[in-house]
């Protein structure tokens, strides 16, 4: 239930990307949307410049969403890539960064700080700080990353220490913890922090934007298959191309659509390009690389099936998968593996299709099924959506979360 007047406001400080450009600001988009409909004042501070892709940002400094959430670049408005001026990026962040927290200290009592950001050289002075003028500090642990992802070179052992130090030592100082996870919330139970200062909530979804209009949800179905997202081992794309294979191996007629790419730095589609030659499947695989949201929502509604094929690791166990909230939201047949906290929210074979992580076998098999049980998987995408829009949407999603921070 809305507020009838402005009891709270909220600076959000973080690393992604904001209101648009990838998953995590998809999510922050959502949840400062969300907080000003309960009437709450909130506003951005970016730690890093935009970076998706190859676009290029041509915003000021100063701007506002078309939410009307006010949002400014603490350093350069687009992400350096030369190492040496990263480093001087930072050091701009950082003292700007420290002069606006100062400037908000009169304010204190009515101000909470949402912090979304997991390096600690913007985290160090954040907490210390927000500490020494008892500024409340309301943290998101979106996920947990697995120690290979960080493997190889000094500077990036370096990182991965630095990461387990700002999940263990420096959330400890927060006043709530926003975890995605059970994973997540057990692991800060086992650390001391009390259950009464961990929210659990996996991700939010704008279930109107999402929807495919009714003119529109006959078109023709182009593909049998849809994936969406970063095609990376740790989202499960090779187990999908390889089901792929097995299904033409057993004489299936089916398409694949990849929607997407690495967000940052190096495609990724020419090595799975390759990739689908190895496995003779060039043929029946489309990427379409990197494409606006708009034009997401087109391809989801050519796709018969919605695919996660995500193995059972940390990273998955920790963390909840945006791209679930919009494949319910789009209305599609979901085929999923049971990774993480999918089957404590879903009801496998009744809200979704569920198979076994990492078994290229039962990922087959699922997905032949749903081919030829058009009626019986009609009716579970059915349940599945009111179930997802009743979990997931974030104007329902937030009314609780806010009365909780």
């Amino acid at each position: 239930m809305k507020q009838d007047k402005v009891k709270q406001a909220y600076i959000l400080i973080t690393s992604s990307n904001f209101p648009a450009g990838g998953p995590g600001a998809a999510y922050l988009n959502l949840f400062c949307r969300g907080l000003k409909e309960n009437n709450c004042n909130i506003s951005v501070w970016l730690l890093k410049g935009f970076a998706y892709g190859n676009q290029k940002n041509s915003e000021s400094r100063n701007n506002i969403s078309k939410d009307g959430i006010p949002y400014q670049y603490l350093g350069s408005v687009q992400r350096p890539v030369i190492f040496i001026k990263k480093i001087k990026d930072d050091i701009i962040t950082i003292i700007r960064l420290v002069i606006y927290i100062i400037k908000i200290y009169s304010k204190r009592k009515s101000i909470s700080i949402l912090l979304y950001n997991n390096q600690i050289r913007f985290n160090i002075p954040i907490f210390i700080i927000l500490k020494l003028l008892r500024i409340k500090i309301i943290s998101f642990v979106p996920e947990f990353y697995d120690k290979s992802t960080f493997k190889g070179l000094v500077f990036k052992n370096l990182k991965w220490y630095s990461f387990l130090f700002n999940i263990y030592f420096l959330n400890k100082f927060s006043y709530r913890l926003i975890v995605f996870s059970h994973y997540l919330k057990a692991l800060y139970l086992k650390r001391g922090i009390t259950e009464d200062k961990i929210i659990v909530h996996p991700n939010l979804t704008d279930f109107d934007y999402w929807q495919i209009k009714e003119d529109r949800k006959e078109e023709r179905e182009e593909y049998t298959i849809g994936y969406c997202g970063t095609p990376t081992l740790k989202d499960g794309i090779y187990d999908l191309l390889q089901s792929i294979r097995e299904l033409k191996n057993r004489e299936k007629q089916v398409t694949l659509l990849i929607v997407g790419d690495a967000t940052f730095g190096k495609s990724r589609i020419p090595e799975l390009k390759k990739y689908c030659e190895s496995l003779n499947i060039s043929e029946i695989v489309t990427f379409t690389g990197l494409v606006s949201t708009e034009n997401v929502k087109m391809y989801l509604n050519k796709c018969k099936i919605l695919v996660l094929t995500r193995p059972n690791i940390v990273q998955t166990q920790a963390g909840f998968p945006t791209k679930l909230g919009e494949y319910f939201a789009a209305e599609k047949q979901i085929l999923t593996t049971n990774f993480g906290d999918i089957e404590k929210y879903f009801m496998p074979m009744k809200e979704l299709v569920t198979a076994e992580c990492g078994n290229i076998g039962d990922i087959v098999e699922k997905i032949i099924w749903m081919l030829d049980n058009p009626e019986i998987s009609d009716r579970i995408r059915e349940t599945g959506y009111l179930r997802a829009k009743q979990l997931l949407s974030y104007r329902t999603s937030l009314d609780r979360i806010v009365k909780l921070i």
